[in-house]
């Protein structure tokens, strides 16, 4: 099965409400993805829709090549959680799912600290231990049963293990949905604060929420927006925030105009546009966003910066859930970015976001 490469994220109902309470210390989560005839044997070139496919499946298939690589969400020296895309090494005499590794990989373990990248650690606490993991392929669900008691989690960090794991478990392959529990128990509630949680999460729930300026939680909803960090040595990594803001009816450009806005928190994330940046045009066609935007400062006559495209793709597609985005700059589409890269045509979702040295 094909990588889901995009992700829808209605801000639902309690997590508004987890924004706006504090928590408090918890002990538990359970509450109650050339010859003579060359002219005639010359052969077409194949249609463009077709080639592009084709050049997508070779890109998969030297990834794959080299290994397989799983995304995990991982705090940040700010507190932030980021998406990791870390490389499984191949150990055929002892498999385990992608899920379970990514739960390995989030769980507190000496063991497995240097394989995660310098200045990030793991949400799970220490001795987080997983009874079973189930897949509902149909349904694009998966089930994590954890064994009991859950080890204690500071008041912090509780919010932040149940994005994390959703986060993390929706990258697999064909997963939209998680359903956590504990010793068999669903989880209900969080333990200190006693707000609810849906049976059934989605990326829904946000990332990193904050909430924008004059704006109330019961008419807002949330737009994730990807800002630019580093890490201590300077590595640039994205970041997802969820804004709430007010409710409109395009989210698409609801998202591009907080991109525009810039983080909230400046002394921890980077913006990716400026406010130079205007918005012309944003339809949606098929499976793709196409988005013109108007640039005060002369761009494309420069290099447009790649950290602002990739911010730019990942945003609309999150919002959008549609796969790809045509990016027009001034009325040009031919710029090149930093990395050398053309946006003459429609461009993917990658595959794995943050692949840092580790």
């Amino acid at each position: 099965m094909r990588k889901t490469l995009y992700r829808k994220t209605t801000l639902r109902k309690w997590a508004l409400l987890l924004l706006l309470v504090p928590l408090l210390s918890a002990c538990s989560l359970v509450g109650g993805k050339d010859g003579n005839n060359a002219a005639q044997t010359s052969i077409d070139p194949p249609p463009s829709d077709l080639e592009e496919v084709w050049m997508q499946d070779a890109e998969q298939t030297a990834i794959t090549d080299v290994g397989e690589m799983i995304t995990v969400y991982l705090l940040d020296r700010n507190e932030y959680l980021a998406p990791m895309s870390l490389r499984v090494d191949q150990q055929p005499a002892n498999p385990v799912s992608g899920a379970e590794k990514a739960i390995a990989w989030m769980t507190a373990n000496r063991q497995l600290a240097d394989q995660l990248p310098p200045g990030f650690v793991a949400v799970l606490p220490e001795g987080t231990k997983v009874n079973a993991v189930t897949e509902n392929a149909a349904e694009q669900t998966i089930s994590v049963d954890f064994a009991a008691p859950l080890p204690g989690i500071p008041a912090s960090r509780e919010r932040k293990v149940i994005e994390a794991l959703v986060w993390t478990l929706t990258e697999l392959p064909g997963i939209d949905k998680v359903k956590l529990s504990v010793g068999g128990l669903p989880i209900r509630s969080l333990p200190s604060s006693g707000l609810p949680v849906d049976a059934v999460l989605t990326r829904g729930l946000g990332i990193n929420v904050e909430k924008g300026k004059d704006v109330q939680p019961t008419y807002a909803m949330g737009v994730t927006l990807y800002f630019s960090s580093q890490t201590a040595d300077g590595e640039g990594y994205f970041v997802p925030v969820t804004r709430l803001v007010n409710r409109q009816e395009d989210a698409a450009k609801a998202a591009l105009e907080q991109l525009i806005a810039g983080p909230q928190n400046t002394k921890a994330l980077q913006p990716v546009l400026t406010p130079d940046v205007s918005i012309e045009k944003l339809v949606r066609m098929a499976d793709t966003v196409n988005v013109s935007l108007k640039d005060a400062a002369g761009m494309p006559k420069s290099e447009v910066p790649s950290s602002m495209m990739e911010a730019l793709v990942l945003t609309l597609t999150e919002a959008t859930d549609l796969p790809q985005v045509s990016v027009v700059m001034n009325g040009d589409d031919s710029f090149l970015d930093s990395d050398k890269r053309t946006y003459d045509r429609p461009v993917t979702r990658p595959l794995y976001i943050n692949s840092l040295a580790r």
